[in-house]
């Protein structure tokens, strides 16, 4: 389920309900293609939505700093953004964990048993 979306210039950054948490996948607003890559899961919903807000901050900033446009005020958002992140990801012990990942230990769990070495 979707529960809140971000807007960079280019991508969508999105956070939805995951069952280890809460997913941030990114979607291209021209074509809605979501990008497989780039998919955060995170344990607490305030660490995905402020990973989310960053994402996008970070999206208009070099969308801006292609365009040759004043990027003073994105750089500014970004830094704002990304202290904001640390912060909370830091008091919360939540640093996510890449979506490639998450899908290969699904993966390798569904492989019948493990062997243990003693």
């Amino acid at each position: 389920m979707l529960l809140a979306a971000c807007e960079g210039q280019h991508w969508c950054y999105e956070i939805c309900e995951h069952a280890d948490g809460y997913l941030v996948q990114m979607r291209d607003l021209e074509t809605g293609d979501l990008n497989e890559e780039f998919a955060t899961v995170f344990r607490t919903m305030p660490v995905a939505f402020a990973y989310a807000e960053m994402s996008a901050a970070f999206d208009r900033f070099a969308s801006a700093e292609m365009d040759d446009v004043e990027e003073d005020d994105f750089a500014i958002d970004v830094v704002l953004q990304e202290r904001n992140f640390i912060d909370l990801s830091d008091r919360l012990g939540d640093t996510g964990l890449n979506g490639l990942t998450l899908k290969a230990w699904e993966r390798a769990s569904h492989h019948g048993p493990r062997r243990v070495y003693h």
